[in-house]
């Protein structure tokens, strides 16, 4: 099996390229991925000059930890959002002082102790905290193999990264004035769900 995928593989090396030319750096956190988003970047040779490190937080227990959540976090926590991903790439660029932060959280396979989020699998969200802007996508693989959705997160939010990293390049002026639509969601609404992906 090809490691990291060629997708990914071409992703991770228009990144390095861009963040080097411009002497920036990335950091990740993710949760439904499990470690494939750190894994992808620093498997090019020379990732320590641009890649500061990431985080995998995917108990609530390692926010508390990792991701400056406190117990009124966890108990108002109602699953992966737009608003959650926002949330940990803000974050972890103020905890790293990185030039970006990707975040992943998703729904990568059926959970049994929460039929409620039996629609939500394959889905995922993710945040880019950067240095001029915030904002966050969501992307659906309509899928409900966890292997194969574990891998497409990976690689969406590589795609996002790359986005962001080329809108800036292409306009760096209107990119420094423009505010995405959605990168100040809703507050999550207070739920019972304390599950993860």
């Amino acid at each position: 099996m090809d490691f990291p995928p060629k997708r990914a593989e071409a992703l991770v090396n228009r990144i390095s390229e861009i963040l080097k030319s411009r002497h920036e750096t990335v950091a990740v956190t993710e949760a439904a991925c499990g470690g494939l988003l750190s894994s992808y970047l620093v498997s090019v040779t020379g990732a320590s000059e641009w890649f500061d490190g990431g985080t995998l937080v995917y108990s609530l227990k390692s926010r508390l930890k990792l991701s400056g959540w406190n117990s009124e976090d966890i108990e108002n926590y109602t699953g992966p959002s737009d608003n959650v991903a926002l949330r940990l790439a803000r974050n972890l660029r103020l905890e790293l002082g990185s030039t970006y932060s990707l975040s992943e959280t998703g729904y990568a396979s059926l959970m049994p102790n929460n039929p409620e989020a039996t629609n939500k699998t394959g889905m995922v969200y993710f945040g880019i905290s950067g240095p001029h802007r915030d904002l966050c996508q969501n992307y659906s693989t309509g899928s409900g193999d966890r292997r194969y959705n574990m891998q497409q997160f990976a690689i969406k939010g590589l795609e996002f990264l790359l986005q962001e990293l080329e809108a800036r390049q292409r306009d760096p002026e209107q990119h420094r004035s423009k505010r995405s639509k959605s990168s100040e969601p809703e507050p999550d609404s207070k739920g019972s769900n304390p599950t993860e992906e």
